[in-house]
C-alpha cells in the first residue's frame, strides 16, 4: 500500500510522509469496504517467495443511494491537517455537479479505487493489465459502468488505452483552493480526472 501514496502525484508534491501522515483509520475504511465488496484483483510474482502483490486493484460496489460514504482524506494530525486538505479539496471539487448515476442512468458502479503497482515492475504494463482484468471482471458480474479517479498523466493514459473516457479534468496549474491558492501549480503532471467506460454499450 505504501507505493501508493508515496508515488501517487499530489502526495509526492505535497511530501505526505508515509505512513506516519496517512489516515489510517480511512485507510482501514477503504480495505474493509474492499474486503466487504470482493471485487478487488491483485497481480503476484510467480518467481518471488514473499506473499505481497506486485500490483494490485482496490475495488469498490458503488450502488445508488448507498449510505456508505467514502472520507477521502480525514484528520489524522492536525499538524499535517492542510494537506489532506489540500487533496480532498481538488477532488471534492472534480465530483462536483457529478453524478455517475444520473448521467448514465445506472444503478451498479465498479469503482477503481486504489490502483498501486510496485516500482520495481513498473516497466511491465501491469497497470494495463490491472484495468483490463477489473473490465472484463465488472463485464462478467453486470456492472453498468467502470470508473476511476486518476490523479497522474501515467495512470490516465493505462485507462485511456483501455477505452476509458474523461468526463472531467481540473489541470494543476490553474486549480484554486478556497483561499485562492495555487496549491499544485508547480506539479508534473496535467491535472486529475474522471474516467469512465459503459459496459453496457459493448
Amino acid at each position: 500500500m505504501e507505493t501508493f501514496f508515496e508515488y501517487e502525484p499530489m502526495n509526492q508534491y505535497l511530501k505526505t510522509k508515509i505512513p506516519d501522515e496517512l489516515d489510517m483509520s480511512w485507510l482501514k475504511h477503504v480495505l474493509q469496504r474492499a474486503k466487504s465488496d470482493k471485487i478487488s484483483l491483485a497481480l503476484y510474482d510467480s518467481k518471488n517467495t514473499r506473499s505481497l502483490p506486485i500490483a494490485y486493484a482496490l475495488n469498490h460496489h458503488d450502488k445508488r443511494d448507498d449510505d456508505d460514504s467514502d472520507i477521502l482524506y480525514s484528520i489524522l494530525n492536525p499538524q499535517y491537517v492542510h494537506k489532506h486538505e489540500h487533496i480532498s479539496g481538488i477532488l471534492t471539487k472534480l465530483h462536483e455537479d457529478i453524478d455517475l448515476f444520473e448521467q448514465f442512468h445506472c444503478s451498479n458502479l465498479f469503482h477503481v479505487y486504489l490502483l498501486g503497482v510496485d516500482p520495481i515492475y513498473r516497466q511491465n504494463r501491469l497497470a494495463s493489465q490491472l484495468i483490463d482484468s477489473c473490465v472484463q471482471f465488472a463485464t462478467d458480474k453486470h456492472f453498468d459502468l467502470i470508473y476511476a479517479d486518476v490523479t497522474g498523466d501515467y495512470s490516465l493514459n493505462a485507462f485511456l488505452k483501455q477505452k476509458f473516457q474523461t468526463i472531467k479534468t481540473i489541470d494543476y496549474a490553474s486549480y484554486e483552493n478556497l483561499y485562492r491558492e495555487k496549491t499544485f501549480e508547480n506539479i508534473l503532471h496535467k491535472g486529475c480526472s474522471i474516467v469512465v467506460r459503459d459496459l453496457r454499450n459493448e
